[in-house]
């Protein structure tokens, strides 16, 4: 029986053992759903508003969100299309939401009159004391005018009529499909 020589029996363990042994894991691996880690909340260097278009039919959007805004926060939200290259026109009234103990909001938002929607529309959210009338747990943190939002240079704040400080950001909307039926 001849003798295999250590360069040739690496190779042999290469071409044929290993891919054996990545399969075989592979596919254990791939029958394990990833597990999600349990992890305390992320800090936010400041304050935020995220939003995502959750439903979208030519006759109501639903849209929804998270903060780290306290709970009570009200958040307007408002539809708009492009206005050729000179802006915006408003699609819909304004909807507001209130955050919750979870950060989370929700709004369904009707078109205006007898619009409908269309798509690749944009959908605003927007925080602001100059808006509405905030609840005193939330003036206690962000401040009467707003002030406290604009700390670290934040690039969803801005500042509207004087100096109050606002926090707003936009999503696209998607295709709507027909109107919504209940």
């Amino acid at each position: 029986m001849p003798m295999i020589n250590r360069p040739r029996l690496t190779y042999l363990l290469s071409v044929l053992i290993l891919p054996c042994v990545a399969l075989a894991w592979s596919q254990q691996v791939a029958q394990q759903p990833p597990q999600k880690v349990k992890r305390p909340p992320l800090p936010a260097p400041t304050f935020y508003l995220a939003i995502k278009v959750r439903g979208c039919a030519s006759d109501e959007i639903t849209a929804r969100g998270v903060s780290n805004l306290p709970p009570g926060a009200i958040i307007g939200f408002m539809i708009a299309d492009s206005y050729g290259d000179i802006g915006w026109k408003n699609c819909s009234d304004e909807v507001i939401a209130t955050v919750g103990e979870d950060g989370h909001f929700e709004a369904t938002i009707h078109p205006k009159g007898d619009l409908t929607f269309r798509p690749n529309l944009l959908i605003t959210a927007f925080f602001g004391t100059v808006y509405h009338h905030q609840p005193q747990n939330v003036l206690n943190v962000v401040g009467r005018h707003g002030e406290n939002l604009d700390d670290l240079d934040n690039p969803q704040a801005s500042t509207v009529s004087g100096f109050n400080t606002i926090l707003s950001t936009m999503a696209r909307v998607p295709a709507c499909g027909p109107p919504h039926t209940n």
